[in-house]
């Protein structure tokens, strides 16, 4: 799973910015509408915890999402996207102004 984490605390807000294009252009790739993507939003931040819990398959990935956030600076977020079958790879070309941050890539 690629997961990232953001502070969108409209689940309207943040289906619109990933479903128009928006998100993949702001990490540079093509969302493919098969890869299997999960998004919740909390109206505030929340621990990680509590927002990756639910998930389908969070179990496998939960803990190490957590660490990884961690050890970048985030304990919070109002908000999450999961894409499942999609290994997203860092590009050089990322938009500083995303609402959202790249957590990592991890097992499920």
């Amino acid at each position: 799973v690629s997961i990232w984490i953001g502070e969108m605390n409209s689940e309207d807000e943040l289906l619109s910015y990933v479903d128009d294009g928006s998100f993949g252009q702001d990490f540079d790739f093509i969302m493919n509408p098969d890869a299997g993507r999960e998004l919740v939003t909390k109206q505030q931040p929340v621990i990680l915890s509590e927002l990756v819990d639910g998930f389908s398959y969070s179990k496998e990935f939960s803990q190490a999402c957590i660490e990884m956030a961690a050890s970048l600076g985030f304990d919070k977020a109002s908000s999450m996207v999961i894409l499942y079958a999609f290994e997203y790879i860092p590009s050089k070309i990322i938009s500083l102004k995303s609402p959202l941050k790249f957590i990592g890539v991890f097992d499920f």
